[in-house]
């Protein structure tokens, strides 16, 4: 192939390259945190930069905005950003096509005087993918790589650990709650100043400081206090339709359970995960993984889960680390005083988006009361994990006392967490014992219209403060 032909098969993805051409304006306006941190990246590390994350969750529409802002606010030419799809048809069935486009790709623009952006999206679809990137990595070739795949490849995965220390990695999840309001409320700018104008609350709660934590929430209630209905609304509509944008505009929830099970679930079952080993029977897989949808947050253990859901103890112990892999789930295991230290045993585990539980499980209406403990308990859990200041999140279970979560942050300090639609005295002294046992002088109890208060070193906090706090 030659740089003729080459460039007749890149225009159509660069479309900038094009004076006069509009293709921004089918970007949608509101960005993703993923698109400041990449700039960020691009801007202060000499890594390579991935994108991971679940089908269909916006990786490909982050990039086009990065490139956007490129063009835009940085001023950097057009001609030296190139974005390219190794899914396209002309190229996806040769390895050697591949390959040689790469090359091709790289040897072109070295020669430009001045650092190139390549933009590489389902890049392992490009077999051994990392040692291309490694090679002109090492090499010191003027060339930024973002790559952007698919995280349920395990190929994907593994591929990503040859390259420790060149590549930072940026890990997309499906729309939080908070993306989600403020992607619904974007037509005004209120809600997002609200929502960003307060920015102490999760310090506060990681320095063990409860009054300031307390002042934290006190203000950003009073500021979310003209959003209450419109916040109230998204969460019935989030916790049936999750943080899937493409499944927000579908018509009605028969479309969107048939897209969730088509684009989330059979997909990585049965293509994803048989790229990583052959099953006999991957139904089995199936059925393990609606046995976990059926239990968020319970407690379980293998031998209990291959009992009751029908498979051998092996589908469990093989497939759990997978199903986490692949983004279906998020496990957390029993809290330990030594974080890092191996355990085995009982763990809990959810999902990693209520509405796969809702299309799995055929449930596509707003959670009622009894529910909605389930609900609020997955929310909290898909913040934790979000929080780059962690260490681990665990869970707490000694004799009849039990606490939900454990977050473990810098210098094995612990933050304990309790999730409860109405607060009782045994919640709150769970919570007490284990703050003094570990001398701590914070607990949260997370609950879902008793407003904010602190007293005994335990802080009762609004679900809205905690998933609405930037």
């Amino acid at each position: 192939m030659d740089i003729k032909r080459l460039r007749s098969l890149l225009d159509p993805y660069n479309p900038w390259w094009m004076p006069g051409s509009k293709w921004e304006e089918d970007l949608p306006d509101y960005r993703r945190p993923v698109v400041a941190d990449v700039l960020a990246d691009l801007r202060d590390l000499p890594q390579v930069v991935s994108i991971t994350g679940p089908r269909r969750v916006g990786k490909s529409t982050a990039v086009k905005q990065v490139i956007h802002h490129l063009l835009k606010s940085v001023h950097i030419d057009p001609q030296r950003i190139l974005y390219f799809s190794f899914d396209d048809p002309e190229v996806f069935a040769s390895s050697e096509a591949q390959r040689a486009i790469f090359d091709l790709l790289v040897a072109h623009h070295s020669a430009k005087a001045r650092t190139s952006y390549f933009f590489l999206d389902e890049i392992q679809r490009l077999p051994k993918w990392e040692l291309f990137i490694k090679k002109y990595y090492d090499l010191k070739h003027p060339i930024r790589f973002v790559v952007s795949g698919s995280a349920s490849s395990p190929i994907f995965r593994s591929s990503q650990e040859s390259l420790l220390g060149r590549i930072k990695d940026r890990h997309l999840l499906p729309f939080s709650f908070r993306e989600y309001c403020q992607y619904q409320l974007r037509g005004g700018p209120e809600f997002a100043q609200a929502v960003e104008s307060e920015r102490g609350l999760k310090a506060a709660l990681l320095d063990g400081d409860g009054m300031r934590a307390l002042q934290c929430a006190n203000r950003l209630q009073e500021k979310l206090r003209p959003f209450e209905a419109a916040v109230d609304d998204a969460l019935n509509r989030y916790c049936c339709e999750g943080g899937f944008p493409e499944v927000w505009n579908l018509p009605d929830p028969v479309r969107k359970i048939e897209y969730l099970m088509e684009q989330q679930v059979r997909k990585v079952l049965y293509e994803d995960l048989m790229a990583l080993t052959q099953y006999r029977k991957p139904e089995n897989v199936l059925r393990f993984f609606v046995y976990l949808l059926a239990r968020p947050g319970a407690e379980i253990n293998t031998t209990t889960v291959a009992k009751e859901a029908g498979v051998e103890r092996r589908v469990v112990e093989e497939n759990l680390p997978r199903l986490e892999m692949t983004d279906l789930i998020m496990r957390i295991r029993k809290f330990s005083h030594q974080p890092l230290r191996v355990r085995q045993g009982s763990i809990k585990c959810y999902p990693v988006d209520m509405a796969l539980r809702n299309a799995v499980l055929k449930t596509w209406t707003p959670p009622d009361s009894k529910t909605m403990g389930l609900y609020a308990e997955n929310l909290v859990m898909r913040e934790l994990v979000s929080w780059p200041e962690k260490i681990e999140v665990s869970y707490f279970r000694e004799k009849n006392r039990e606490i939900d979560f454990i977050v473990t942050h810098g210098g094995n300090r612990h933050l304990p967490i309790e999730v409860k639609h109405k607060v009782k005295a045994e919640h709150l002294l769970a919570l007490k014992r284990f703050l003094d046992r570990y001398r701590l002088n914070l607990g949260v109890v997370i609950t879902r219209h008793e407003p904010a208060a602190f007293h005994e070193r335990v802080l009762q906090l609004p679900f809205n403060c905690l998933l609405l706090a930037s």
